[in-house]
Formats: C-alpha cells, structure tokens, sequence
C-alpha cells in the first residue's frame, strides 16, 4: 500500500468560498483518480492545545506506488493542478510505504470521522531490527484492539516529490469521533497503548483531523 497525507491553506481569505470550491470541486476532481482506494479529508485540530499549522489535511491510499504514479499521469491532473494553483498554498506532503492493520470496510462515503496521523521514530538503544519487530508485534498488537477503532493503517516514510521525510514511521488511526478516540484512549487498552508509547515511540508529531470518508 502507498500512503500519502497531504496538508495546505487556501490562498484566499474567504474560507467560506475556498471551502465550497474545496469540497464541492477540487474534492470531486481528486475522487476520480484511478486506482484510488481511500480518500480521507479534513480540517486539522488542536493538538495537545496547540493550533494547527494548516487549514485543512488529506489521506490518500493507492494499493501501490507505481498505482500511485499511474494516477498522477492521468486525464485528472491538469485540472487538478489548476484549481490547486488558483485555491491552495503552503502544501506540504508526506508518502509511507504501507499496510492496513484494521481495514474499515463498512465506510461509506460523506461519512464522519475523526482521524490521527502521527510520524515518528522508534526507540532503537537494543537497535534497529529489535525495535521495528517490537513495534510490529506488540504496540500494533495493543493498537488494533482499541475499543471503537475503525481503521488502522501504518507505514515507513518514504522521500516523495515535495516532501520532507524527518522521521521514520507514520501511523494513521480513525474512529467515529473525536469522543470514541478519547474514550478509546482511556480504556484499559489505551493506558496499555499509552504505557507503551512511551517505552517505544519517539519525536512523535502528530496531527489531527475532523474527517470525513471521500473514498
């Protein structure tokens, strides 16, 4: 699987107009991308009290990278391209090489949902082979288990046109809401997750979206 986050402001101030062209064109135009298989998009949150440094985030995964570079060779990038550059700046993009842990199935499209992205890097002192096979096997393993999870995704960052690889992994999780996400994290299994984080992840950045399902 190949993932991509992209995240932007608009150009202009009239973020009432840029919404409606964003989710009523420029959304509409990026859903017609071939091969395509999930298609999240948002307005970013607060995080740990902290505003965003963006407007707006997206999630786009294709079942590989070379579908990924099929999809930017198609009939949808001119116009694409068009409206980005009339409506959108200050884009940053970040890809990872992935797999889906939890798959969410039964999404539909328009559906909402609260979505984390975070980047990362493990704790490598017993280095780098121990820490990649203890994340895999047991903070993923407490991860998917968490009460009210409705997709789970995770990938190694890769360098792609555009970004800015500055850690390692990247793991994206979605619930319902951002209540579900909270009552998740305070669950038996999120103290467990949250315990964990701390022995295994570092220089986390992480990122939060009020979603909703495109694809």
């Amino acid at each position: 699987m190949y993932i991509t986050y992209v995240s932007f402001n608009f150009q202009s101030g009239d973020l009432e107009a840029e919404e409606r062209n964003y989710l009523g064109h420029h959304v509409a135009l990026a859903r017609r991308f071939p091969g395509l298989r999930q298609y999240y998009t948002g307005r970013l949150m607060k995080t740990g009290g902290k505003e965003p440094d963006r407007i707006r985030g997206a999630i786009m995964t294709y079942d590989s990278s070379t579908a990924a570079e099929a999809a930017m060779r198609s009939d949808v990038v001119p116009p694409l391209i068009t409206d980005t550059q009339a409506h959108l700046k200050d884009l940053t993009s970040h890809s990872a090489e992935g797999e889906v842990i939890v798959p969410f199935d039964s999404r539909r499209a328009e559906q909402r949902c609260f979505t984390m992205i975070a980047e990362f890097d493990l704790e490598q002192s017993a280095g780098a082979s121990a820490a990649e096979e203890r994340y895999l096997s047991k903070h993923t393993g407490i991860a998917r288990r968490l009460p009210g999870l409705r997709n789970y995704i995770i990938g190694k960052l890769m360098q792609a046109p555009g970004g800015d690889v500055t850690r390692n992994r990247m793991a994206i999780l979605v619930f319902d809401s951002l209540e579900a996400y909270r009552a998740a994290y305070a669950s038996q299994l999120g103290l467990e997750l949250q315990q964990d984080e701390a022995a295994t992840i570092r220089n986390a950045q992480v990122r939060r979206l009020d979603a909703r399902v495109e694809i």
